[in-house]
């Protein structure tokens, strides 16, 4: 169904509906006009056959007509004539009705009014009885009978646009909802979207042009979320490719430069040997061993933070918890620092793929770097934990100062984009967020989840 159509045909069968309303309405209206108009034409002959019996009855009865033309006159019912009868001696024996003190609406209306709608004509008929009595009887015509009609009609037609300005309101917004109606799966379907949530599809939508655009949606989440997953293998093979540079790199470390090193090491043994009795030589000789003993030292170090996964070139499971714990061992040993690391794995936790289980070790590796070395923090804890749902959750939390904004610390540097790339790589949720809001030092806490972590080939 065209959306066009759909609204065109549903506010113009509200607007024939609205017109038989109106239509109604003005015979309604129509109809108590003609009885009132009925009723006062009545009430003026009635007046008038008691003005000529007035004129030609007995005199005893003429009380009784006066009474009559009184109750005429004092019922206002002629609509747009007033009756006056005034005696020989001028005095009023049939006076007209009081006019009611006009609204605040009315007088403005009439104030809009030309001055001479405003005037009241009037006509006198004397009646001269064969008795010698007279009588003035004054026909005046009533402005605010024929204003207070022109009012209610005025204010009738203003209703009936303004009602009929209502419905239709009504009408195209009841219409414009139905229409748009369809537009809520697409509104959730871009809300899912925006977070990466691509196996989302919309459905069938009824109106031609929203299944269009929701046709469009689909076919674009498609080709994202085909994109996305090109970008995840690239982005998994880049890093295997980087740690396979790191054992290359390792490697070339241990059998070059650390055999030079036992080489060197070996020369100046052997130097102090031959030098005895050479108090200088044998000093630069025993600094030359100890520079030696020391670099190894740091080789040792560096190789064991590029090539953390010794056991597994040799065809074994990477050691998640022995890495984990000789990295935390490593930060403790070192001189000079007093933060308290707390390592939390469960049993259940340790049965993962190699890829993610390296990952998961690079990750903490450098959230404990950017840790120990801005945050100054007393605490660090490292938890990972097995869901319910067969997933992973991993915690790295701080009691540090914080950061400012975690949007700006993803650029700042590559430690938290590292560890969010991996997170991603790997089909996982990470939250940068504060451990403690309303502390003085808010800390830090990275909490990534991954569904479906485990290795299920055993």
């Amino acid at each position: 169904m065209d959306m066009s159509r759909f609204l065109i045909g549903r506010i113009a069968g509200v607007s024939a509906l609205i017109l038989v309303a109106a239509f109604a309405f003005a015979l309604w209206r129509a109809q108590f006009d003609v009885e009132h108009e009925s009723l006062g034409a009545a009430e003026a002959v009635g007046a008038f056959e008691q003005l000529s019996a007035l004129q030609d009855d007995d005199a005893e009865h003429v009380d009784q007509h006066l009474d009559a033309l009184r109750a005429i006159a004092a019922g206002g019912r002629m609509r747009h004539l007033q009756l006056r009868v005034d005696g020989a001696d001028g005095e009023t024996l049939v006076a007209p009705a009081p006019a009611p003190e006009p609204t605040l609406v009315e007088r403005a209306f009439v104030a809009l009014l030309p001055p001479d709608a405003r005037q009241a004509d009037a006509t006198t008929w004397t009646i001269r009885r064969a008795d010698g009595r007279r009588y003035t009887a004054t026909f005046m015509l009533n402005p605010a009978s024929e204003q207070e009609e022109a009012l209610e009609d005025t204010l009738g037609l203003l209703g009936m646009l303004l009602g009929y300005a209502v419905l239709t309101l009504l009408a195209v917004t009841w219409a414009v909802r139905r229409a748009l109606a369809p537009l809520q799966p697409i509104h959730a379907a871009i809300a899912r979207y925006r977070r990466a949530e691509y196996a989302w599809r919309v459905p069938a939508l009824p109106m031609r042009e929203l299944d269009a655009v929701g046709s469009s949606l689909n076919h674009m989440a498609g080709a994202l979320a085909e994109a996305q997953e090109v970008r995840r293998t690239l982005s998994l093979k880049l890093l295997g490719l980087q740690e396979d540079e790191r054992a290359r790199i390792a490697r070339e470390l241990h059998d070059e430069f650390g055999q030079v090193l036992t080489a060197m090491r070996a020369d100046a043994a052997w130097l102090l040997r031959r030098t005895e009795g050479q108090a200088d030589v044998q000093a630069v000789a025993r600094e030359l061993g100890t520079h030696c003993e020391r670099i190894q030292g740091d080789v040792r170090d560096l190789l064991r933070e590029l090539r953390p996964q010794d056991a597994r070139f040799d065809g074994a499971a990477v050691p998640l918890r022995t890495l984990l714990e000789a990295l935390l061992r490593s930060w403790r040993d070192r001189p000079g620092q007093s933060t308290q690391l707390h390592l939390h794995l469960d049993a259940e936790a340790e049965g993962i793929a190699d890829d993610l289980a390296l990952a998961l070790y690079r990750m903490t590796q450098e959230a404990l770097t950017n840790a120990m070395r801005h945050a100054r923090a007393g605490t660090i804890d490292v938890t990972i934990t097995r869901s319910a749902d067969d997933g992973l959750e991993w915690r790295v939390e701080d009691d540090g100062i914080g950061v400012d904004d975690a949007g700006r610390a993803l650029h700042r540097g590559n430690g938290l984009a590292g560890i969010s790339e991996r997170v991603w790589a790997h089909h996982g949720e990470i939250a940068i967020e504060a451990r403690d809001a309303d502390a003085a030092h808010p800390g830090l806490r990275l909490h990534a989840r991954f569904r479906a972590a485990f290795d299920r080939r055993a």
